[in-house]
């Protein structure tokens, strides 16, 4: 090859060559480092969308399973296609996540009617009855009540027939009950406690006048309607979170199959670059092999090395046009990721408050009965496997109406406050108290026989007993009732919590201020 020597300037094309050869891999350094970035910050999506999942698991148990499906798909990365069909089957769970409407009860109008009108045959009915259908349907009543009193008119004209007629067919005392009993079972939110123990308190009191009980079924009604429709507004705003957030994980996945798209594109560009450079080298290679004369030779490779300069000039500037867009895209990407970290945050600090409230009594800070059967849970399952002793008691204040009556409701909220306090502060660390209801409280004693429970429950008793109290200036007596039991084999929980409430009702019997077992 001496024609190299001849040459004006003969080491200038290879010179530009080894340049163009060192851009190449720098272009190439680039697009690593590049596709590095493009993958931390595709691990950086996957944890962030796994600990969503995590966070937002059992909030709907038709939900649960796309989280873990979705969760399942991002453990080895994100296949485009199986996520965006995961997204698909989740947004369509979230749709159907809907409150059905109030029905319509003209239908049931009208078959009472129907049964009406075939039981009671005389003109007279049947006219009354059509007529007082026609009304039903169209002008509407108010409440049940009305229908029922409108229709016991018209089938019974002789007969006296009041606000109370329905009232004084019912036993008071088990609706007061039974609705007592739902009051207790449900989650009141925290806003609604003080209306809820009023209502509690009025139900619990004996001997109601039929207008009295009106009154209350009417305010406890109108508390269940509020809590409902309380529910109701918090179940919209969470199937609002969960469409906002389906929508963002469809956008991530389409910023997602962007980049995924554009690291292909970018290297499908390099390898045919690569293909056009060895496919110039071959021919150029070739060439020099068959020439004959210099000045062909050397216009020949002008030509090609001008033709591979062109190529990786255009290479160049489409890779750098790639990577600015690739990096816009991960740079959004990026944004995305960070808003939904921190509406993450924001929702796994709502969830942590709404999962105290939720165990937690709100006036004294004790766990309530949630958190009750919870614990007993676990206490039951480490009894049964170690049989190791555990007992129960069940604590009550000691004429705790008669303070509320006399002294206001403020001053029973100070007394539960007080007693809670005691409790809390002279039991031991092993020991799980909680607030029943009302003005019971519970305690569940690991490792702890009958005997010894009732040692620690006198304790407790006679501490109460010497805590004073005032109310309005006057000095008020506490004392605190209990019944123990501890639990023996074959027993659930409903058996032992059974037999310390006779342990109780004993205690009370026989003159309060005491402690008896069972």
């Amino acid at each position: 090859m001496s024609f190299f020597n001849k040459a004006a300037d003969p080491d200038k094309w290879k010179e530009k060559y080894l340049n163009l050869l060192d851009e190449q891999e720098q272009s190439e350094a680039s697009y690593k480092n590049s596709e590095e970035s493009y993958r931390e910050k595709e691990d950086l999506l996957c944890k962030t969308i796994v600990r969503l999942t995590i966070a937002t698991t059992g909030l709907d148990p038709n939900l649960d399973p796309h989280l873990l499906s979705i969760r399942d798909q991002l453990k080895n990365g994100i296949n485009s296609n199986a996520l965006k069909d995961e997204l698909e089957k989740f947004t369509a769970s979230v749709a159907q996540i809907k409150h059905e409407p109030p029905q319509d009860s003209s239908a049931d109008i009208g078959l009472l009617f129907d049964f009406l009108l075939q039981q009671y045959k005389t003109e007279t009915q049947q006219h009354s009855l059509k007529l007082l259908k026609k009304k039903a349907e169209t002008v509407k009543f108010e409440t049940p009540n009305q229908l029922f009193i409108a229709i016991l008119e018209v089938i019974e004209p002789d007969r006296d027939i009041s606000n109370n007629i329905i009232a004084n067919h019912i036993d008071i005392g088990i609706v007061s009950k039974q609705l007592l009993l739902l009051l207790e079972g449900i989650e009141i939110p925290s806003i609604f406690d003080q209306q809820a123990q009023t209502a509690k308190q009025l139900l619990s009191a004996p001997s109601q006048s039929t207008a009295a009980f009106e009154t209350i079924l009417d305010k406890s009604f109108k508390l269940l309607l509020k809590i409902k429709q309380h529910n109701q507004s918090e179940q919209q705003d969470f199937d609002k979170f969960l469409s906002h957030i389906t929508e963002q994980l469809a956008a991530l996945d389409v910023s997602v199959m962007g980049a995924s798209t554009a690291a292909i594109e970018s290297a499908e560009n390099r390898i045919r670059l690569d293909q056009s450079v060895s496919d110039q080298m071959e021919k150029l290679k070739l060439s020099s092999t068959n020439a004959t004369k210099l000045e062909p030779l050397k216009g020949l490779i002008n030509s090609r090395l001008a033709t591979i300069a062109q190529e990786i000039q255009e290479h160049t500037q489409k890779e750098a046009i790639q990577r600015q867009k690739t990096q816009q895209q991960l740079d959004d990407l990026v944004d995305k990721i960070k808003d939904m970290e921190s509406e993450s945050s924001e929702l796994k600090s709502k969830l942590k408050i709404a999962n105290t409230q939720a165990l937690r009594d709100t006036l004294t800070g004790l766990p309530n009965r949630n958190a009750y059967n919870e614990r007993l849970e676990t206490e039951l399952a480490r009894w049964k496997r170690y049989h190791s002793p555990l007992s129960l008691i069940i604590w009550d204040i000691d004429h705790f109406k008669n303070i509320n009556d006399s002294y206001g409701h403020k001053a029973g909220d100070k007394v539960l406050l007080l007693i809670a306090k005691q409790l809390s502060d002279h039991s031991r660390a092993t020991d799980f108290i909680s607030r029943f209801g009302g003005e019971e409280f519970t305690m569940l004693l690991p490792n702890t026989d009958s005997q010894s429970a009732l040692v620690l429950a006198n304790q407790l008793r006679q501490t109460i007993e010497k805590t004073g109290f005032n109310a309005s200036g006057v000095s008020v007596a506490i004392t605190i009732s209990c019944g123990i039991t501890e639990f023996i084999l074959g027993d659930t929980d409903e058996t032992a919590f059974e037999r310390a409430d006779q342990a109780l009702y004993q205690a009370k019997e026989q003159g309060r201020n005491q402690c008896c077992i069972l």
